[in-house]
């Protein structure tokens, strides 16, 4: 487990190392409290077409999964009002927001 986490590669483990190994980081350098690392794994279930954005067919995709089968356009209709920039997709900061009503 140690040298899997020594990601340098010199025999120790320094302070960001460990804290990634121990989960309070998420490999992007800052240091995310479980509130917030349970919200980036709840996006990424729905974020699944790769783009770092939940679109209205990965919703649509995932409330399938879900048992509550949607219509792309509903899906766009759910997404709108929570899309602050208006690009027509979630990133994480506007899911955030969502999650936080």
């Amino acid at each position: 487990m140690l040298q899997v986490a020594d990601t340098d590669g010199d025999g120790l483990l320094d302070m960001e190392e460990f804290m990634t190994m121990a989960g309070f980081m998420d490999g992007e350098e800052e240091i995310i409290d479980p509130e917030e690392k349970h919200l980036r794994e709840a996006f990424r279930l729905y974020e699944q077409d790769g783009q770092g954005c939940i679109t209205a067919r990965s919703l649509k995709r995932m409330l399938s999964r879900l048992g509550s089968s949607r219509p792309v356009e509903e899906c766009r209709s759910m997404i709108s009002p929570f899309d602050l920039n208006g690009d027509g997709v979630l990133c994480f900061d506007e899911f955030r927001a969502m999650m936080m009503l």
